[in-house]
């Protein structure tokens, strides 16, 4: 049979499926609005479950917003409301059997409601640092993560970081918790509202902070008892990992090893969201001292 017979005759050629996570998607042809951001090239997405939750990612983000998802005969008395919100950004609603929310968390808690969002895990740290002006360094504080990867850790960390002033959090890439649906709820919400970078290697990104006007600490046993130290800002606190602490090349890079002191009979160290906590509160206690 010839080339030209099956080109004649041949049916329209099938589009071959690639899968991932934008097939079937319509969120992708509906209008973006004159305010709406475009979103970077390598955006990714990830389900946010629970009203709590969901209320946060609509308010701190709605133009990341794309599909509501409400499991049937759900009564709550906020639903309206955030239906009403989503619709309002254009948001696709559907109401969905509660084995579709469950494999869209994941096997996470969502409460009968998730929202799919966007997000850009690759935004630029390095720019935004050196981007800073002496004046928007003032009483800076940054919370470095050094292989944090329970995710209920990092959602507790994220909580006192924005509740206690700090501006965002820095995490590397590797062996650390991704922002998951725990991580949300553990937060309640407040990890949606607080920057995560990720980078590639935080002892050279600390390098980077000195080089740039930061102070950094690191929270470790050995170090000197927080209550006797002086907190300069703008700063960098370092937060261990849960079963090793600091990593040798990045407690090298601290200026300055800090410790909670605690008492004698105690069962060993605070954990590290714990530790995280009681740290940022004295960073924010400094720096709300009137000048001597």
């Amino acid at each position: 049979m010839s080339r030209d017979f099956k080109k004649r005759h041949a049916g329209p050629r099938k589009q071959r499926d690639r899968g991932g996570p934008n097939r079937h998607d319509r969120s992708r042809h509906r209008p973006r609005q004159a305010c709406e951001p475009a979103r970077p090239v390598n955006a990714e997405t990830r389900w946010v479950g629970g009203i709590e939750a969901v209320a946060n990612a609509l308010t701190a983000a709605p133009y990341d917003c794309r599909n509501l998802w409400v499991e049937h005969e759900l009564q709550h008395p906020e639903l309206g409301d955030l239906v009403r919100r989503a619709k309002d950004l254009g948001v696709e609603v559907q109401f969905m059997a509660r084995p579709e929310l469950d494999r869209a968390v994941k096997g996470g808690k969502h409460d009968g409601i998730a929202l799919r969002v966007v997000f850009d895990p690759m935004e630029t740290f390095a720019e935004w640092v050196r981007s800073l002006d002496e004046d928007r360094k003032k009483g800076l504080v940054i919370v470095a993560l050094d292989q944090i990867q329970d995710p209920h850790n990092l959602g507790a960390i994220a909580r006192s970081a924005l509740q206690l002033g700090a501006r965002c959090l820095v995490a590397p890439e590797r062996r650390s918790s991704p922002v998951t649906t725990a991580a949300i709820q553990s937060s309640a919400g407040a990890v949606l509202k607080i920057p995560v970078h990720r980078v590639v290697n935080l002892a050279q990104t600390l390098a980077l902070c000195k080089e740039n006007g930061f102070w950094v600490y690191g929270a470790d046993a050995a170090g000197k008892d927080v209550w006797d130290a002086t907190l300069n800002t703008p700063c960098v606190l370092v937060i261990g990992s849960e079963g090793y602490g600091l990593r040798p090349l990045v407690r090298a890079s601290c200026e300055e090893l800090l410790r909670i002191p605690q008492v004698a009979h105690g069962v060993g160290s605070l954990n590290a969201s714990c530790a995280a906590t009681a740290l940022l509160y004295e960073i924010a206690r400094q720096k709300a001292k009137p000048a001597a």
